[in-house]
């Protein structure tokens, strides 16, 4: 079933426009034909959903919206009769760093031997399509590699080292457009596991959690790499910031959250200026998990994991362009170590550690508890929790508060490190360890 309403929009007589239709409505001396066309009402029924799956890329670090949650539909609910069928696997350089895809490529990266590559495969068979050397190898008794995931943006790739090798690529080629070292510019020092972040893309600029003395988070020129603003003082944290915007009685106001390894910051987007801090040590400076933000609410949630392990809620207000922040509560209740939660109609799902809960975002008090697959990451679709554990087992969970209710799992890798956050892109899923990358197909059978 599919709703019409009736929108007015401008028809422009023009050579220069070639009939190009307009909106909002504008004032022009043009010759102006005002027509009323019918316009499906984007209500979409359950039958339509099953009719016509929507289709979503995976571009950005935890998906579109930085969340862990794809609007992906048509994916097979229930793993207990038929599992979900592996398309390809193969070896991968080392590292830790997620997946991005859009259309029919994907994004990684990993290192061999001494040397760190941004990888491009063909996200139908895993064959390599380009790889670009993007700096020496950061070494660690846990694993060897790039942490950071490689983020696109229209024809540009993005990608971090985890010695500080920033680059931007050619999405198509691998080209280098610009590059350059974030320690070394900002002389900055790396961190216990090596760089982390993932770089966040806010309008014109991209965004860094450098760790550099003045220069903590920096906005870098995305199109040429020149420095726009820098700001705070502290070292870096292994988390990614995030860009929200915090509804005012003005209307909403942009701003930007950072976790470095000391503490919490909101920052104007514009400027860089820090409106407002708390401060967070953890154990090693391990604040790892992403920000997780409600605008429902105006909820900010973080959570990290170790001796000092601990999650905490901050409420935001704003309020003629700048943005407050007071906290809410903190309690023991929920320690994300290296992957984040997702947050869904108001209620949060992820490791404590290594067991699975379900958490209250406006309490913190916890719904339910289960082991699960064991310490791992979740992301989310279709009111579904898909839950990697480190050993390389996945279990589809429905995203219910009454209990854990599980909807099947088979083993995704065999693998003792599973750490890295699965992506899910046009109906198949992506999942890598330490060493190699597969993708498995969750879409219903046409």
């Amino acid at each position: 079933m599919v709703r019409t309403r009736f929108r007015v929009f401008l028809l422009v007589c023009d050579e220069s426009l070639s009939m190009k239709i307009l909106t909002p409505f504008c004032v022009m001396s043009f010759c102006l034909l005002v027509a009323a066309v019918a316009v499906p009402d984007p209500v979409v029924t359950a039958a339509d959903a099953k009719a016509k799956p929507v289709q979503e890329d995976w571009p950005d670090w935890r998906g579109v919206r930085r969340d862990g949650i794809s609007h992906q539909t048509g994916l097979s609910l229930d793993w207990t009769s038929g599992k979900p069928k592996r398309l390809w696997q193969r070896e991968l350089g080392t590292g830790y760093s997620s997946m991005t895809v859009v259309g029919d490529r994907l994004f990684t990266m990993g290192a061999e031997q001494d040397a760190e590559y941004v990888y491009c495969l063909d996200a139908t068979d895993g064959s390599t399509l380009w790889k670009v050397h993007s700096g020496t190898t950061f070494k660690n008794s846990y694993g060897d590699g790039p942490r950071s995931t490689p983020i696109i943006e229209g024809e540009r790739v993005y990608a971090l080292g985890a010695n500080g090798d920033l680059l931007c690529l050619a999405a198509k080629s691998g080209e280098v457009a610009w590059q350059t070292n974030i320690l070394k510019q900002f002389g900055g020092k790396n961190i216990t596991w090596g760089v982390s972040t993932t770089p966040l893309i806010d309008g014109k600029k991209l965004v860094i959690n450098v760790g550099a003395k003045q220069a903590s988070v920096v906005a870098f020129d995305k199109t040429n790499g020149k420095v726009i603003w820098k700001s705070h003082d502290d070292v870096a944290g292994y988390s990614s910031p995030i860009r929200i915007d915090v509804p005012g009685d003005d209307g909403p106001v942009p701003h930007l959250v950072v976790w470095c390894g000391k503490s919490l910051v909101g920052l104007k987007p514009s400027d860089g200026s820090v409106q407002w801090k708390h401060k967070w040590l953890t154990t090693n400076d391990m604040n790892i998990a992403t920000p997780i933000f409600d605008p429902k609410t105006r909820t900010l949630y973080v959570s990290a994991s170790r001796g000092t392990g601990r999650c905490s809620a901050y409420r935001l207000t704003a309020a003629k362009g700048a943005v407050a922040c007071k906290e809410i509560y903190t309690n023991k209740q929920m320690k994300n170590h290296y992957n984040s939660c997702v947050l869904l109609d108001g209620f949060l799902y992820g490791f404590d550690n290594n067991v699975f809960r379900c958490q209250e975002l406006a309490s913190g008090k916890i719904l339910w508890t289960d082991r699960a697959v064991g310490k791992g990451a979740v992301i989310s679709a279709q009111g579904h929790l898909i839950v990697l554990g480190e050993k390389g087992e996945m279990a589809l969970v429905e995203a219910t508060t009454k209990a854990y209710t599980e909807k099947g799992r088979f083993q995704a890798l065999t693998s003792k490190r599973a750490w890295t956050p699965p992506a899910l892109a046009r109906g198949k899923l992506y999942v890598r360890d330490l060493e190699r990358i597969t993708c498995i197909n969750i879409a219903t059978a046409k």
